[in-house]
């Protein structure tokens, strides 16, 4: 990826290593303040989001938009891992585990890192995801700074 493309991506909300991920521009506003000194605090990333609104009528991903305040469809939420990891120095790795009980039959296109204010902090879509009725799930979103 050139120099040109790397700006144009950071201009644009998007992280770097998922071109169908975002993060929004209300956390990036909290976080240009809280870089400022304007604020001390920003909520923690305390739950995933998961939807079915990811994908248009062909399967494909449709890239989320920084304005969006909350997923397209949203079908549940489930606390993040604790301890969160951090794979590289840069990036925040947020796990959930659905229980072999739960969402069965379920089909996942976009999750969404949400506060412990109920505020969407990033956004991602992808192709879908079925959750079958005998196994958990987990799902990793890496948040890259």
């Amino acid at each position: 990826m050139s120099s040109q493309a790397i700006f144009k991506s950071w201009k644009e909300g998007i992280i770097l290593a998922e071109k169908n991920s975002i993060i929004t521009k209300a956390r990036r506003i909290a976080l240009a303040k809280l870089t400022a000194g304007v604020i001390e605090t920003v909520p923690p990333v305390a739950f995933i989001a998961l939807g079915d609104g990811g994908v248009n009528e062909s399967g494909e991903p449709v890239a989320p938009d920084v304005e969006q305040g909350a997923l397209t469809h949203e079908v549940c939420r489930y606390a993040v891992q604790q301890p969160v990891a951090f794979p590289v120095e840069t990036t925040a790795r947020f796990v959930i585990v659905i229980p072999e009980d739960e969402q069965a039959g379920t089909k996942f296109s976009e999750m969404g890192l949400v506060d412990t204010e109920g505020n969407f902090v990033a956004i991602k879509t992808m192709y879908v995801k079925q959750k079958d009725d005998d196994v958990e799930f987990s799902f990793t979103f890496d948040m890259e700074f």
